[in-house]
């Protein structure tokens, strides 16, 4: 697949007033978001050819379903992933099978249970479990209906992300932020791994998105689905709140200003229905197990050792790695991750330069909570892919260095396949 070909598409039409594909649906709602912060130019490139985002998407899912395939079939294994024989779909599924699946395969299977001081399925949210055993009966296995999921939930994901990113950016950078996204080092999680973080983003995404066209109802729908589906939901539920009221009043989150409470409709309550999602969960864990954040207190249980405490959030774990084992794969994976998580918190500020308080308040909100519960910044790597608003401004000021991003996409797209292999193979990588 040639990345110079994808990234480069022909200039936009420079059409600044909104067409019906892009969903505005009155020109007064049209006119809030210009004046809004969160326009990059005047030029934005609009909703752009869905099959064509979906055609790069399927290359790309083509080269890590051969690698992982390989990998997971011809390769001796690394860690604790034993080889396992007569898998159903056999190893071109058996490859995605990994970690955090095992506890997924289990919640779809026998349900929640929880026992405090044990590793106990309560850590994981209910929503991506919940889809899988929706439709785990038109597949051979719960195994192979999760990483079909998966595969969906990452397409969708992305054609919603192009859609989003139409809405601020000119052509080169929309499509180069999509490259970033599809080449993203740990973004084989979007193309088959049996985790719940391609559901969440598509939700993610499309939540947001349906708030840019004003469709407050599937904004309630999404964002609901979204805060039972990960932690980071709540993320998502603030960053949409605070967007409205971008919307609603440009000013309303700058300094010292004053919001209007006439800007505001009495449909606008509809975006606080996403909390629901949340609090209904937590009143289920209460309600059953006697404690409504078990979700968190079981990360304290022997094996994950993440518990609420100064330990934690001051990364000994991460130290300790470095001083301990500097040439382990566990520590150059955490190493990484923390490296990505720095870029990341100094791209939010572009962030909110070029897209406005809002999505900025949303993408430190979506990275600060998996930062006070990771002890070494295990998983951050896969935990950035929902601050999506920071791939859009990394494609913009890549598109204006045409050279630049030809490298860093070619390296991301490296690192994604040698990454995904050793995914297959049982490395514990995120």
């Amino acid at each position: 697949m040639s990345l110079e070909g994808f990234v480069t598409d022909p200039p936009s039409s420079g059409v600044s007033t909104p067409s019906p594909s892009v969903g505005v649906i009155d020109v007064a709602a049209f006119d809030r978001r210009v004046a809004a912060p969160g326009r990059v130019d005047d030029a934005p490139a609009g909703p752009g050819r869905w099959w064509l985002t979906l055609l790069v998407f399927g290359a790309v899912a083509v080269v890590l379903w051969v690698v992982v395939w390989w990998t997971a079939a011809h390769l001796h294994r690394i860690g604790i992933v034993p080889r396992v024989a007569d898998v159903p779909g056999g190893p071109w599924f058996e490859g995605w099978d990994r970690w955090d699946a095992v506890w997924y395969r289990s919640i779809v299977e026998n349900g929640y249970s929880y026992t405090p001081g044990v590793q106990s399925p309560v850590a994981f949210f209910p929503g991506y479990p919940a889809l899988v055993w929706l439709v785990h009966g038109a597949f051979p296995s719960v195994l192979v209906a999760g990483s079909v999921v998966t595969l969906a939930a990452g397409a969708t994901a992305v054609v919603l992300f192009r859609r989003w990113a139409g809405v601020f950016l000119a052509r080169p950078g929309a499509t180069t932020a999509v490259a970033l996204v599809v080449l993203y080092p740990f973004g084989w999680y979007l193309f088959g791994a049996v985790y719940a973080d391609a559901f969440f983003l598509a939700l993610a995404v499309g939540a947001f998105l349906a708030l840019e066209r004003d469709r407050l109802w599937l904004v309630a729908l999404l964002g609901t689905i979204a805060t039972v589906s990960r932690p980071t939901g709540t993320a998502v539920a603030i960053g949409l709140v605070l967007r409205l009221l971008e919307l609603r009043n440009p000013d309303a989150l700058r300094w010292r200003s004053r919001f209007d409470l006439r800007s505001l409709r009495s449909r606008d309550a509809l975006i606080l229905v996403p909390f629901t999602g949340i609090v209904g969960w937590m009143t289920y864990l209460g309600v059953r197990f006697g404690d409504p954040v078990a979700f968190s207190t079981v990360q304290a249980a022997p094996g994950w050792d993440q518990p609420d405490a100064p330990s934690t959030w001051l990364k000994f774990g991460f130290f300790r790695s470095i001083f301990a084992h500097p040439d382990d794969g566990y520590t150059r994976a955490i190493v990484a991750q923390a490296v990505l998580v720095l870029i990341a918190l100094v791209l939010v500020v572009v962030v909110r330069r070029r897209l406005g308080w809002a999505y900025a308040g949303y993408c430190l909100a979506v990275l600060a909570l998996p930062l006070i519960g990771s002890k070494d910044f295990m998983g951050m790597g896969r935990y950035l892919l929902p601050a999506f608003p920071v791939f859009a401004v990394a494609g913009a000021l890549l598109a204006e260095r045409p050279r630049l991003r030809l490298g860093v996409l070619a390296t991301s797209g490296v690192a994604l396949v040698v990454m995904a292999g050793l995914f297959g193979r049982g490395q514990y990588m995120s």
